[in-house]
């Protein structure tokens, strides 16, 4: 019996040695599972919480120049008549009547001036369509500006306007092939205006005027 109680009491003892290593690896896998469960979830929301943190700012939209309204203003009416000398297709300067009109276009981002103009009488009589559009370029400091007209020409280059005057300075292209333009404007009258235009087809070698007009 002193053997047999001897060996219970040694099962016993090693069953419950074995019990409790069961239980110190369950209650060690639980802790470890817990810890790192709650350290994972504490390490993800401190993640989110700097890249919100660190996350730049959205920029802000983009405002129309304010150039684009001071520069309506001061050309007054929006629709003007014109009247003036320019350049036919038979390449002679006639007389012509017509009408500008400026508007702010393009959700205000653009100066929108379209020119429609009766050139001559007779067989040399022409009609001629421009759509311009015009816009304040602050790095640069000056206007870009590209136009089209109904003779299949295309315009392209930057202005200045300052005090009333206005300066361009560009290339057109059309049926006669390249070449460099540049028209003067003075509208420190807002009531009659006036501008003249002149071209150079040797790269600014010899200019000719190509119109002259005053707009009411």
């Amino acid at each position: 019996m002193k053997t047999f109680s001897m060996s219970m009491i040694s099962l016993v003892a090693m069953t419950g040695l074995a019990f409790a290593q069961a239980g110190a690896k369950v209650d060690a896998k639980a802790g470890a599972g817990a810890g790192s469960g709650a350290a994972a979830a504490g390490a993800k929301v401190d993640a989110k919480a700097g890249a919100a943190a660190q996350a730049p700012a959205m920029p802000e939209k983009p405002k129309p120049p304010e150039e684009i309204k001071t520069a309506i203003k001061a050309m007054g009416k929006a629709t003007k008549n014109c009247t003036g000398q320019g350049m036919g297709p038979d390449m002679q300067m006639a007389d012509f009547k017509g009408t500008v009109t400026n508007k702010s276009d393009l959700d205000g981002w653009f100066i929108r001036t379209t020119i429609k103009i009766n050139i001559g009488k007779g067989k040399t009589a022409s009609k001629m369509t421009m759509e311009q559009l015009s816009t304040y370029d602050a790095k640069l400091a000056k206007w870009r500006v590209v136009g089209v007209s109904n003779d299949g020409s295309t315009m392209m280059g930057t202005a200045e306007m300052k005090d009333g005057k206005y300066e361009f300075a560009g290339d057109m292209t059309g049926g006669m092939g390249t070449a460099m333009f540049k028209d003067h404007g003075d509208y420190t009258d807002a009531k009659a205006s006036k501008w003249w235009g002149e071209m150079s087809m040797d790269k600014g070698k010899t200019w000719t005027k190509v119109y002259e007009q005053t707009c009411k």
